[in-house]
């Protein structure tokens, strides 16, 4: 089953914890109804410029949301791994064996920790942004 443009939304959004639709909203540059017509499957063509606001509000690749929309989007982007272009190679071989070779309680265990690691970068980062932005 595809996942469609309003179940990525919802759910990515879902995934940062506190984000409301109007925190989404106003991060992405579009109105609370826009984002409330986007999970509800009303606005199934946001524009390019709510596009490329939702990418960056809610860490999705362009690729991903364009997919999504195109009905092409097997998985969600955080739930199975794709083919992983880093720079790194040791953390490319720990993903790669995460998840090849853990099975069951030891993977979901890794894979909390990588969310939990990715939210509060993203907390901090937001921390920054808010600081800078009040100076």
């Amino acid at each position: 089953m595809a996942v469609t443009l309003a179940l990525l939304i919802r759910a990515a959004r879902n995934r940062l914890g506190d984000m409301t639709q109007g925190d989404l909203g106003r991060a992405a540059g579009t109105s609370l109804e826009n984002v409330t017509a986007i999970e509800n499957g009303r606005n199934l063509q946001p524009s390019p410029d709510v596009i490329a606001g939702l990418s960056k509000a809610l860490d999705l690749p362009v690729e991903d949301i364009y997919a999504a929309i195109a009905g092409t989007l097997e998985d969600y982007p955080w739930v199975k791994p794709r083919e992983i272009n880093l720079r790194d190679a040791e953390l490319e071989l720990m993903f790669r064996q995460v998840d090849n070779i853990l099975e069951g309680d030891s993977k979901e265990r890794v894979k909390s920790f990588i969310r939990f690691t990715l939210n509060e970068e993203r907390k901090r980062r937001k921390q920054e942004k808010k600081d800078k932005n009040n100076s």
